[in-house]
């Protein structure tokens, strides 16, 4: 009887480990099919939408291990330019001119909307007008600057045209930030060649009546080349704790027409019509002429920088920068220089500010800054299929 018993008990623990398994199957599709907290968009090589993915968590512990192969896939989704908003992101297809609005969904984006603007190639900047309005600066053929500016939740442009931004001769403008105070829109921006080359040596900051976008004031400044990245989702400035904004600058040195011209940080005093001339934050000065990306605000008066070389040295160091003391702390040493496809890795909730490092070859870590502590904490791992030209942007829907 013993060996029947036994045959017959193995049989039950058989069909109760094919129960767990199935079990855990279901559990494993549930989760995936989950919204967390936090939303990471993946690209999986520069330049192309073919390993695109996105992933739903809740942690940011470090024994966290998130799997890009575990992900959602979001292949040619998402264009060269995207625009993150709480509850949706636009994203705009150059080749099409089309804006189209996702929703964050378990399953991942899904469409709820889509215009067409046929002059937009690519988008400079976009600026909150209100809850339903944004701005959205963009260039099209010839580096020709249009704005339009949208309803979001009905998609449809209420407006559309071109500000007169005065530049030297045969050059065009090239608006890289905006931003709405009170009635009054600030717009930073600079200039280049037809061929979009020959950066000019001059920050121009244009102050304008909103909604009429009539001109009350121009400013220039030489100091500097570039104010704000001028690229889409890069970090272009902050709003101190003093109410002053703290523009970034960005000489273009990649292009080699005003090699001599330092990173820095503008300032534009509260109520005021230009950058502050009692006020320059020369940051390459500091660091034998390296140049640096902003990544994101980490604190009431401090941001996270990063080096980026030209040319290209394959690694970045990552700087904590406070722009009322003028100081750099090293955070992170010779990482693998980042990509910002989408735009930079950064999140900032007024406790933490979290982002992105590619660590090494097939391996990426969140990492997250205490603003009040000063302390940096590893965050979760990102695998899988993760290389050096692999990009990341981190979200915190509001999951309306």
């Amino acid at each position: 009887m013993k060996p029947r018993l036994s045959c017959y008990c193995n049989r039950i623990l058989f069909l109760c480990l094919i129960a767990t398994l199935i079990v855990n199957c279901r559990s494993g599709a549930q989760k995936k099919s989950t919204k967390g907290k936090y939303l990471l968009l993946i690209n999986g090589e520069k330049g192309s939408r073919e390993q695109d993915n996105m992933i739903w968590f809740d942690s940011l512990d470090s024994s966290l291990v998130l799997r890009t192969d575990h992900g959602t896939a979001i292949n040619d989704h998402l264009g060269s330019a995207v625009i993150p908003q709480d509850s949706f992101l636009l994203s705009m297809d150059k080749n099409t001119g089309a804006m189209q609005k996702y929703a964050y969904s378990p399953e991942g984006l899904t469409e709820t909307g889509k215009l067409i603007l046929a002059e937009f190639e690519y988008i400079s900047f976009s600026s909150k007008i209100d809850a339903e309005e944004l701005y959205i600066s963009g260039r099209g053929k010839n580096n020709i600057s249009s704005f339009a500016v949208v309803d979001t939740k009905n998609m449809k442009v209420i407006r559309r045209g071109k500000l007169l931004l005065p530049v030297a001769s045969g050059q065009n403008p090239s608006d890289n930030f905006g931003i709405l105070k009170g009635n009054r829109f600030y717009v930073g921006y600079s200039s280049f060649g037809e061929d979009y080359d020959h950066c000019s040596d001059t920050s121009y900051l244009a102050v304008m009546d909103y909604p009429s976008l009539k001109r009350l004031s121009l400013a220039k400044d030489t100091r500097s080349a570039f104010p704000g990245a001028g690229v889409n989702g890069l970090f272009n400035y902050f709003e101190g704790g003093d109410g002053a904004l703290y523009v970034l600058t960005s000489p273009v040195f990649y292009h080699g027409n005003h090699p001599t011209a330092p990173t820095a940080f503008y300032r534009v005093g509260e109520g005021r019509g230009g950058f502050d001339p009692e006020y320059f934050f020369d940051l390459s000065s500091k660091l034998k002429g390296a140049h640096l990306l902003g990544i994101t605000q980490a604190g009431e008066d401090q941001v996270i920088l990063s080096t980026i070389a030209f040319p290209s040295t394959g690694k970045s160091d990552y700087y904590l920068v406070d722009v009322k003391r003028k100081t750099l702390k090293l955070l992170l040493k010779d990482q693998l220089q980042p990509n910002f496809v989408w735009g930079t890795s950064g999140l900032y909730d007024g406790a933490h500010a979290t982002f992105v490092v590619n660590e090494k070859q097939g391996e990426s870590r969140i990492y997250l800054y205490d603003v009040k502590n000063g302390n940096l904490i590893k965050g979760p791992a990102i695998r899988g299929s993760v290389s050096a030209k692999s990009s990341f942007l981190m979200l915190q829907p509001s999951g309306k």
